[in-house]
């Protein structure tokens, strides 16, 4: 179930009461407030090749450090305790070669820059995120990372929500389905951190892979009695019959900007087929295929039809049967084959395929990422890739980025980078570049103080 609800912004309101339209989570935050973020859109001159072509972002985030010795980055002539078991396959790109079992992703190399040198020095999971989300090197301990803080830095998404958010009607900011958190805790990172409430993602929840998933509870908070939100607003059953008058504007005469904004959303019938997957042919979802993360992607896909600039998709540990999402410290190998590289291959090829057949990918950022990469030497007692921050790799594209780019490298064993080291201010920066803010633009906290969105600088990425 999917709630919108906090324990604070709507404290005294009796959720029965609240139209339901379905499953979408503000993650605690109340509709209006978050759809009053400032609505100005960047209007800065170009500022180099690629500034500004992407209109929206979808980044599928491979949440445990997807291997980049055995999908992205192989290294065949390696001893086999680097290489691994897997074999190499040809690419769409003559000369560049992926793992074996990423064939959908292998059709995309033309369309696909991979940067090979990602590295920073943040051997956990919630420390390598927090820096990927924000671009900037968390400066607690590994356990306070697990803990979000209104003093954390804020994550780009939730900074784009604040300065270019779009047109709508739909959030600018949305993780789907769930956050990355550890029993007990909500990892610093993933919010808005000093921006405050009104810019965190709102999070979809659910499981999108429930053949009726849908939207089921969308709040309002209108000035006005309970009564007469009861009475206005009425019950899931009734929303059809109301979308009509909603439309029509008589209900948003009494309410606030905000609170009309949030009555636009629910009467969309855009956003309400969008996020309604039990609509969705049988032939689409098979396609994207029936697992967690894949429909996830789909919904994605979807919501940034219905308006959301910017979507991120959290790989979730629940799925599969080894349990511990892409952090394969032991059975790599098979885990990869039977869990993990198939569900993600072929969303990603259904993902493309739809972007380019309806020409969304020419203004769609896609990327795909996580915190850090594994281990160049696998241990031989479990069969595992460890941590390893030292060298990854992260994928472009989308956004008028020239395919067949591999930018940077690892060394000959995978270990390092080799050529242009690339760090996480790096890939924030790139973000910012693409979506049209100047990634060394200051922006202020809730106190006035003012930040740099990245410290980074664009990866120079080649645009056709």
């Amino acid at each position: 179930m999917l709630n919108l609800f906090s324990s604070g912004y709507w404290s005294g309101i009796d959720r029965r009461e609240m139209l339901k339209v379905g499953g979408l989570s503000v993650g605690g935050l109340a509709l209006p407030q978050l759809l009053a973020a400032p609505a100005q859109a960047e209007s800065e001159a170009s500022r180099g090749t690629g500034f500004g072509r992407a209109k929206r972002l979808v980044m599928l985030y491979l949440s445990g450090g997807h291997p980049q010795h055995d999908m992205f980055d192989p290294k065949p002539d390696a001893p086999s305790d680097i290489r691994g078991e897997f074999g190499t396959i040809d690419t769409s790109v003559p000369g560049i070669r992926m793992g074996e079992h990423c064939p959908l992703t292998a059709k995309w190399m033309h369309k696909l820059a991979h940067v090979r040198s990602m590295f920073h020095d943040h051997n956990d999971h919630a420390r390598g995120s927090y820096w990927m989300f924000t671009g900037t090197r968390y400066q607690g301990s590994v356990p306070d990372a697990n803990f979000m803080s209104r003093q954390d830095m804020p994550h780009w998404g939730s900074c784009v929500s604040k300065l270019a958010p779009g047109n709508g009607p739909m959030f600018p900011f949305v993780i789907v389905p769930h956050r990355m958190d550890v029993a007990g805790g909500r990892r610093g990172g993933q919010f808005a951190g000093f921006l405050g409430a009104k810019f965190d993602p709102m999070l979809t929840g659910g499981d999108p892979n429930e053949d009726h998933f849908k939207l089921e509870h969308l709040p309002l908070h209108p000035n006005v009695e309970l009564g007469t939100i009861r009475r206005r607003l009425g019950l899931v059953d009734q929303l059809n019959q109301q979308t009509d008058y909603l439309n029509k504007g008589v209900l948003a005469q009494s309410l606030t900007t905000a609170q009309a904004k949030a009555v636009d959303v629910i009467s969309s019938e855009q956003v309400r087929k969008a996020v309604d997957l039990s609509s969705v042919d049988t032939a689409t979802r098979e396609r994207y295929g029936r697992t967690l993360f894949a429909q996830s992607t789909l919904l994605a896909r979807r919501l940034l039809q219905a308006g959301t600039r910017i979507v991120q998709v959290n790989w979730q540990r629940t799925q599969g049967k080894n349990g511990f999402a892409w952090d394969t410290h032991w059975n790599n190998f098979s885990a990869l084959k039977e869990d993990l590289i198939p569900p993600y291959d072929q969303a990603f090829h259904a993902l493309m395929t739809d972007l380019e057949a309806t020409g969304e990918l020419d203004e769609t950022l896609v990327i795909v990422a996580s915190e850090f990469g594994r281990s160049p030497k696998v241990t031989l007692k479990n069969g595992g890739r460890e941590h390893w921050p030292d060298v990854y790799t992260v994928s472009f594209a989308g956004a008028g980025i020239k395919g067949g780019q591999l930018y940077g490298a690892s060394d000959k064993i995978g270990a390092y980078p080799a050529e242009n080291p690339t760090t996480p201010a790096d890939f924030v920066a790139t973000v910012y570049h693409f979506l049209g803010l100047d990634p060394h633009r200051e922006d202020h906290d809730l106190q006035g103080r003012p930040f740099p969105l990245s410290k980074g600088k664009p990866i120079p990425l080649e645009v056709g």
